[in-house]
């Protein structure tokens, strides 16, 4: 998790991380309902992505926020600064390691 979807969750949380990993939530939605029932369904009773009012309010608090046509530009946003917290950890990890041979 630190090193996958962790940074992406600090930047964006895991709804827009959703939205910006297809073209739309509602994409999402149809493509991983089913895969995201059986992970979910572990864990006790979860309500569906396509239940229609539930996908309606999430899709709309979405595109409110990122609409679709503005995607690849939020993608850009996130992708410019996991590169940069990337960085900071390898510095971070350099810095560590001179720390520990002295």
């Amino acid at each position: 998790m630190r090193d996958g979807l962790g940074p992406r969750y600090a930047f964006l949380g895991p709804i827009e991380v959703t939205h910006l990993n297809a073209e739309g939530i509602e994409e999402y939605s149809h493509k991983y309902n089913k895969g995201y029932m059986n992970v979910c369904s572990t864990f006790g009773p979860t309500l569906s992505w396509e239940e229609p009012s539930l996908l309606a309010k999430i899709k709309d608090q979405c595109e409110s926020k990122v609409p679709l046509e503005k995607l690849d530009e939020r993608r850009r946003w996130r992708d410019v600064r996991l590169a940069a917290l990337a960085k900071l950890k390898k510095q971070m990890d350099i810095v560590e390691k001179c720390e520990k041979s002295d």
